[in-house]
């Protein structure tokens, strides 16, 4: 009679386990890890991200962006400004940002933001980037250093007193010696790595990776990617039947506290 009373508590356990898990998925899908929205051409706006005007549980508050216009999402960036995001990958955990002041096809415009150097509250971290310098310069520089940034930045002098400049742009990292004399650096942006091979060409073609624009790493904590969820080391586990019995395995198959509480459990029981 003792035996079956344990053996039949035992079940009584389990089931009130599994009853209270498909509890916890039904409250799950109210969580913000399952909206998702669009802006433009940009789809699939989910978590950790959401738009200004979502739902409170959408997403979170520090990943909120705004749709000007229903065609443009965008980004702010204090104190550089706010940027036009292009792409959003979630596997890598980055997003792609230009800068709003450049145009397409138009290499006369220049970027308006002085960039992020380092991480941004950080939420946001300047990914692997190229930095590109404007450059103003009193004399003509012949250097394979430079870039002449003529025809499409022509600096003009306004009277007959003030005398001519000369705009070129350097890619890659400043040193001292690399400012020629009567020259100084006015401005600074940034491209892809992979996107500045190749700039020596022109100044238009630097202009493109420009406007192609630079990712920013997102990262956020890991009980925020496994919200609502359990979690083993990196590896989220949904609030589902199957997911706890794949969570289970993985405490115990890596010795985890949870298989010394359920050997309690079924020892004592």
């Amino acid at each position: 009679m003792g035996s079956r009373f344990l053996a039949l508590s035992r079940w009584v356990l389990i089931v009130a386990l599994l009853v209270g898990l498909s509890g916890e998925t039904c409250n799950a899908e109210d969580d913000g890890t399952n909206c998702t929205s669009s802006c433009g051409n940009i789809h699939n706006i989910s978590y950790p991200f959401r738009l200004k005007h979502d739902p409170k549980h959408c997403g979170n508050v520090m990943y909120t962006l705004s749709c000007e216009n229903n065609i443009t999402l965008v980004v702010d960036l204090p104190p550089s400004g706010k940027y036009y995001v292009q792409a959003i990958n979630y596997h890598n955990l980055t997003i792609r940002v230009v800068d709003p002041g450049l145009q397409k096809n138009n290499c006369s415009s220049m970027p308006q933001n002085f960039p992020p150097l380092t991480s941004i509250d950080q939420v946001y971290f300047v990914s692997d980037s190229t930095p590109v310098f404007y450059i103003k310069c009193s004399n003509p520089v012949n250097s394979s250093l430079y870039v002449d940034t003529a025809p499409c930045l022509n600096i003009n002098a306004s009277s007959l007193v003030q005398q001519k400049t000369y705009s070129y742009v350097k890619v890659g990292d400043m040193d001292v010696g690399d400012l020629y004399e009567g020259c100084s650096a006015e401005w600074l942006a940034l491209a892809l790595l992979n996107y500045s091979k190749g700039y020596n060409t022109s100044y238009e073609s630097i202009h493109s990776a420009l406007m192609y624009g630079f990712d920013l790493v997102y990262w956020p904590h890991d009980e925020e990617i496994c919200q609502h969820q359990w979690r083993k080391y990196h590896t989220c586990y949904p609030h589902t039947i199957p997911g706890f019995f794949r969570f289970l395995w993985a405490n115990i198959y890596g010795k985890g506290p949870l298989s010394i509480w359920l050997y309690v459990i079924f020892y004592f029981f």
